[in-house]
């Protein structure tokens, strides 16, 4: 028998015996809960590639995250990082030395790569996921995360481009079964932070030896769910039966058969498909929509609208306005303070987004529970000397400044870029410079900024991990050049900042941690590195069927636990 007809005889067995035991329907949950079901959302990007460290977006890391699992994790509650694939974790050697120990009941999605079987995570798998990370491989777009803190990671990651060199990292160390040793360069303060980061994940490595660069077509991970199909109009995700997390009723989770997610180009209005219940969670409402989204007061007292939950959290993604600083005109610091000074952002955020989310009046650097701006001084909106400084850059009538594109990822008539149609009107009538905008998607945006073609744009960030490094690694110059696509766009670059930034990561004093941060933060509001904007709140609205929702700050939601139970049902 050859061996693709060997794999469809498995697969089509395991859908026989999966059909005659009990259906996902027909188990009994404990404590009012419920299997089966779905769950159905419009998704604000698409996302075009299924391999973690190619996916560093919000809208790929809310997707991924049901199919992939870090070693580490915030807990909700008390914010700190604790074992997630891991049993237990430790520092040794002063910090120096990290002892993981995992999980020995934890399984990898079954496919065709493992004949459809239940395949154990072990700690090879563990030690090629965090190579991985490390690596020079074209889908490894997020090589600054690990790369220079592993001792013999730079080695490998310039070694690495084409295939794996066997000796591997030499500061990731195979101690016994179940336990693995990372060495670093330094005590980093930081580095089980970065071990929760959603896309530094743990993934199969016989499958990725399998598909090779077909991976990112082929998800294999430990999470919840797993990839069903993908067409042009959806990305269908279906139940783990092989999942290892229970709930504290000892339901084996998850309860829904599946999650669907619409692309965006296919749903043209996400309100009206969720005010029809044909989806159930609407990502993004502001609130000055919440009338029309759900009727009249007639029709609630008739029993015609949709009954829905909000669900509210601080959020924790900064909108900024970015440019190029490699290249003129915005390589003088100048010219961004003159836009940084014409910019009134109180009025943006009263007339335009009706007070929600919070102004960017400080640095870029939201506050949150892990960070405090107190040292951190604003600059204000003066149209007056943002005039000065654009003359002092050159640019006089006789020199007028040219034209500028302002490329951002949001539909037309949006609230975005109603917000950013307002923001033009502001610089041409205080510093009479025109900007014109431009519509694109996230992808095309983000490669067109890598290929040096946009010179100004809006930008958005939230932190992958609880440390503001997250955020001020994105100027920091050393993580340039690590076959990374997504940090550092706009080409800061400062010594003084990178210095601070480097002693931020190391001192163990967390008020001299915070102190240093915020000197970070400082410099880029002195040299107008990017121009914070506003912060962007979590408000989300789901289905009252949908129970057990949980959404983190960043905007990641947590599907493992929710189950799906009408008004009324027991």
């Amino acid at each position: 028998m050859t061996s693709t007809k060997k794999h469809l005889v498995l697969f089509f067995l395991s859908l026989l015996i999966f059909s005659c035991g009990e259906s996902l329907e027909d188990k009994v949950a404990l404590g009012g809960k419920k299997y089966g079901g779905e769950i159905s959302y419009v998704e604000t990007e698409k996302t075009t590639s299924f391999f973690p460290l190619s996916s560093y977006g919000l809208h790929d890391q809310r997707l991924l995250s049901n199919l992939f699992e870090p070693l580490l994790k915030v807990d909700s509650k008390t914010k700190e990082i604790v074992p997630n694939l891991v049993r237990k974790f430790s520092e040794k050697n002063n910090g120096k030395t990290i002892e993981i120990v995992i999980r020995k009941n934890v399984f990898f999605h079954t496919d065709i790569y493992n004949d459809f079987e239940q395949k154990k995570m072990t700690v090879e798998d563990v030690k090629f996921s965090l190579e991985f990370a490390c690596s020079g491989n074209k889908l490894n777009q997020l090589g600054h995360v690990l790369t220079k803190k592993i001792i013999g990671s730079e080695w490998f990651q310039k070694h690495s481009k084409n295939s794996f060199p066997s000796r591997g990292v030499s500061g990731i160390k195979i101690k016994n079964d179940s336990t693995i040793l990372i060495s670093l360069t330094n005590s980093f303060n930081n580095f089980t932070s970065l071990l929760s980061h959603p896309s530094i994940v743990i993934f199969s490595k016989d499958a990725f030896l399998y598909y090779q660069e077909k991976s990112s077509e082929h998800p294999i991970g430990t999470g919840p769910f797993k990839l069903q199909s993908v067409n042009q109009d959806q990305v269908v995700l279906e139940r783990n039966p092989d999942y290892w997390k229970f709930d504290n009723f000892g339901n084996q989770l998850p309860f829904l058969s599946k999650i669907r997610i619409i692309k965006p180009n296919i749903a043209k209005n996400e309100q009206l498909l969720f005010s029809k219940g044909e989806t159930d969670i609407l990502l993004q409402l502001p609130v000055d929509r919440l009338d029309f989204a759900f009727g009249t007061l007639k029709e609630a007292k008739d029993g015609r609208n949709l009954l829905h939950r909000i669900l509210f959290r601080k959020g924790l993604k900064v909108n900024c306005l970015a440019f190029d600083c490699t290249a003129k005109p915005f390589n003088d610091e100048r010219v961004r303070l003159a836009f940084y000074h014409a910019i009134d952002r109180k009025k943006l955020w009263l007339n335009v987004l009706n007070g929600d989310g919070n102004i960017a009046s400080k640095g870029f650097v939201p506050i949150s529970d892990f960070y405090s701006d107190k040292w951190v001084k604003a600059l204000n909106f003066d149209p007056q000397k943002a005039r000065n400084y654009l003359a002092s850059a050159g640019y006089f009538q006789a020199n007028l400044f040219p034209q500028q594109k302002l490329f951002i990822a949001a539909k037309k008539g949006s609230l975005q870029s109603l917000y950013y149609k307002e923001l033009a009107r502001q610089i041409k009538e205080n510093l009479g410079v025109e900007l014109q905008i431009k519509y694109t998607d996230f992808d095309t945006k983000n490669k067109l900024i890598e290929q040096r073609k946009i010179k100004i744009w809006k930008t958005g960030w939230v932190a992958d991990y609880p440390d503001p490094e997250s955020y001020l690694g994105v100027f920091y110059s050393d993580y340039k050049g690590l076959n990374n696509y997504t940090w550092n766009l706009n080409g800061f670059k400062n010594e003084q900042f990178d210095s601070l930034f480097y002693q931020s990561i190391l001192v163990k004093n967390r008020q001299k941690k915070m102190e240093l941060q915020n000197d970070c933060d400082q410099i880029l509001v002195n040299k107008a590195a990017v121009i914070p904007l506003y912060t962007e709140d979590i408000f989300m609205v789901v289905n009252i069927r949908a129970r057990d929702i949980a959404v983190s700050s960043s905007g990641i939601i947590d599907f493992s636990r929710m189950y799906i139970k009408e008004l009324g049902e027991n």
